[in-house]
């Protein structure tokens, strides 16, 4: 099966519409050249989503798959809609950039320095530009020398700033605090800043070798979590805690949950892979009790105090990771009213963890996937072990990228 990123791109090709015009210092180098990383450049978003929306349904169609695909959801902010950028450390001989991560004809990896990224806020841009200017002097040195990344995530109106580091030393610390001051004094929307050790793969931005452990983590100013709202529920959680970066579309995404699942007040909610507690605490009073489950400790504390600030009663956060042997415990007093959700990593869920679900026979299982070419194979398990496809929505989460959010309802046949 072809993958929807070239069906897309096939998609997008086959409409021969011409570049958009591009705003002063958007989606460009200061020298004028284009960014190719997202379809932003090229594509205002009605007409993306659009073309996107018709990729979707040839892409599904060649999966012969028994239940229809939806219309594609779209963001309700198309552009300036990320609420978790990034910017990577490059290393040169006399200098440092920070820039988008953009590989050339050969694979190498290559700073993008564009100036105003399109699906960005604006003040994300602006942030990253006085990082850019102040790191590379003297007093920076120290923190320059082990930087691997810039990491910005908040809300619409509030950042938090992240400095990932490959070593925390007391010179690196006094670098990032006398950075901090600078940004701080000249951004007010700024309201928190870290310095981040980062143990895993230089490739990825906040990574660890060890998934449940506690990395080395240390605040520089202000505000110790990050703010959002959804379904008029306030929501605090660590900036370690996973999170979506389009918070925008997170409330149609919880309603479409609710809609699909169709809870009972005699239903337990199993929530699995449940981050801070945003859908278990939103569904919360559709049902009779929720089981959530999350591996990363920040997370989980994040989600116990938001249950206890909003004074919801009815939910058990579980640390544990996801998989066949927890879950046999877990879910040892499930009943055939129960319903799932499973919101899984990017790579999936591991061996075990759909054949332990469906074992337990709930009425009705939730899969979302962050890897629309994943279905296929995960279709086939589900399938083998007794539960079909219902509905299917996708939903945008990503615009000006391939990447999307797909909600498929599972039922037993």
């Amino acid at each position: 099966m072809q993958p929807f990123e070239e069906v897309l791109s096939s998609t997008i090709t086959a409409a021969q519409l011409s570049p958009r015009r591009l705003d002063e210092g958007e989606c460009q180098t200061p020298t004028g050249q284009r960014c190719r990383l997202c379809h932003a450049v090229n594509l205002e978003y009605d007409a993306e989503a659009a073309l996107k929306n018709e990729a979707l349904q040839k892409f599904w169609k060649g999966l012969r798959v028994s239940c229809r695909l939806e219309s594609l959801v779209r963001s309700p902010l198309g552009r300036d809609y990320r609420t978790t950028t990034k910017r990577r450390m490059f290393s040169f001989r006399d200098s440092v950039r920070l820039g988008l991560i953009s590989p050339n004809e050969e694979g190498e990896l290559k700073p993008f320095p564009v100036m105003r990224c399109a699906i960005e806020p604006s003040a994300h841009s602006i942030i990253y530009k006085q990082i850019q200017e102040s790191i590379s002097k003297p007093y920076a040195k120290k923190l320059a020398k082990v930087l691997n990344h810039v990491v910005i995530k908040g809300n619409y109106s509030e950042q938090t700033v992240i400095f990932n580091v490959n070593d925390i030393s007391p010179e690196a610390i006094h670098a990032a605090n006398t950075l901090s001051k600078s940004l701080t004094k000249k951004n007010v929307s700024i309201i928190g800043v870290f310095i981040y050790e980062d143990s895993s793969s230089p490739g990825y931005y906040l990574g660890s070798k060890s998934p449940d452990s506690r990395p080395k983590f240390k605040k520089l100013f202000g505000k110790s979590e990050i703010f959002h709202r959804t379904m008029g529920r306030s929501f605090l959680f660590s900036p370690l805690s996973f999170s979506q970066i389009n918070q925008a579309i997170l409330e149609k995404m919880i309603q479409t949950a609710e809609q699909l699942l169709q809870p009972t007040k005699e239903s337990t909610l199993f929530d699995l892979y449940c981050g801070y507690g945003l859908f278990a605490l939103c569904l919360s009073s559709s049902v009779d009790s929720v089981v959530a489950v999350e591996l990363s400790p920040p997370s989980v504390e994040s989600a116990i105090a938001n249950a206890k600030r909003q004074k919801v009663s009815n939910v058990r956060f579980i640390r544990s990771d996801v998989n066949d042997e927890s879950l046999e415990r877990i879910m040892s007093g499930a009943r055939k009213d129960d319903v799932v959700l499973l919101d899984p990593p990017r790579k999936g869920p591991s061996a075990g963890v759909i054949e332990c679900i469906a074992a337990k026979h709930p009425r009705r299982v939730l899969h979302i996937f962050c890897d629309i070419d994943s279905i296929a194979k995960e279709l086939k398990r589900w399938e083998k072990n007794g539960y079909k496809p219902a509905r299917a929505v996708p939903f945008d989460m990503f615009p000006g990228t391939a990447t999307m959010e797909t909600m498929v309802l599972f039922e037993p046949r």
